[in-house]
């Protein structure tokens, strides 16, 4: 999934580097303009050995901040951030996704 979605980044103007994998899942570091961001990718699979892509799957899109930004409580990450809604743009044009929702921390 990681690969997949770096793809489709990459087709849409992002710079996104290769997938690295930890205990969780996958993760990406991506560039779009001046702002930086880490995406974390997730499954929790249905074991359907008919098709193994089925289950729950789970994005992460956290913004990238400096430290005087983090202090000041600026460039927090919303709703109508590009990187957000490109994620978003980009799960909602695929037919075999269902029941896309996103989830507010």
């Amino acid at each position: 999934m990681a690969a997949w979605l770096r793809h489709k980044l990459i087709a849409n103007g992002a710079d996104a580097g290769s997938p690295g994998q930890e205990d969780w899942g996958w993760y990406l570091f991506v560039k779009s303009g001046a702002d930086r961001y880490f995406l974390g990718v997730g499954a929790n699979s249905e074991n359907n050995p008919a098709n193994p892509n089925d289950g729950e799957w789970g994005i992460i899109v956290e913004k990238r901040r400096t430290i005087t930004q983090r202090l000041t409580g600026k460039g927090k990450i919303t709703a109508d951030d590009g990187m957000f809604t490109l994620v978003k743009e980009i799960l909602d044009g695929e037919s075999d996704f269902r029941d896309v929702y996103e989830e507010k921390q």
